[in-house]
């Protein structure tokens, strides 16, 4: 089974997708992936630390850069620290076991085939663990027809039951796990 959770930039996605780790924690439910919170200071995302969701160690990321040109993908300059983390906790030997595998984000860096794109289609033919991918609102289309995510549940941000959904829908697949 797949979960998209989606929402606009800014919207809450990542803080939605971690509180549902602290929930499926308590659950005793097996977890691995990333989770990549953003850093702030004065109303603007200055970066992003990656957590390996397996082994709960922090990672830097990616940092925004001082000064855009127009052949960058992306306002951040990313760490190999943090792309070889990601990497690894993105392994199929790491995510085999695995109830819930879990990626934030999937965006346009993967739809270039950059970031994560390359442990992806891997992590698919992991059809007994419950796939939860944080995708921008603008990109769920391309994301679904890239990896070819015919059946898979859509959780927007900004509706209500967004959390009480999610949570459902975690319970009903590691249940019947």
């Amino acid at each position: 089974m797949h979960i998209i959770i989606t929402g606009g930039i800014q919207s809450g996605k990542s803080t939605l997708t971690a509180a549902l780790i602290s929930f499926l924690k308590e659950e005793k439910i097996s977890l691995a992936g990333i989770l990549a919170p953003g850093l702030w200071r004065d109303n603007q995302r200055q970066g992003f630390d990656l957590i390996d969701l397996r082994s709960c160690k922090k990672y830097p990321l990616a940092r925004r850069r001082p000064e855009l040109n127009e052949i960058d993908l992306t306002p951040f300059e990313f760490f190999q620290e943090g792309l070889n983390a990601g990497s690894r906790a993105l392994a199929l030997e790491n995510c085999r076991k695995a109830s819930v595998i879990i990626i934030d984000e999937v965006g346009k860096l993967e739809l270039n085939n950059s970031g994560w794109a390359n442990s992806l289609q891997p992590l698919l033919t992991l059809n007994t663990a419950l796939h939860i991918w944080v995708v921008r609102e603008k990109l769920v289309d391309a994301v679904r027809k890239k990896w070819q995510l015919d059946q898979v549940e859509i959780v927007d941000i900004k509706n209500e039951d967004s959390w009480a959904r999610l949570k459902n829908l975690c319970l009903k697949f590691t249940n019947l796990n």
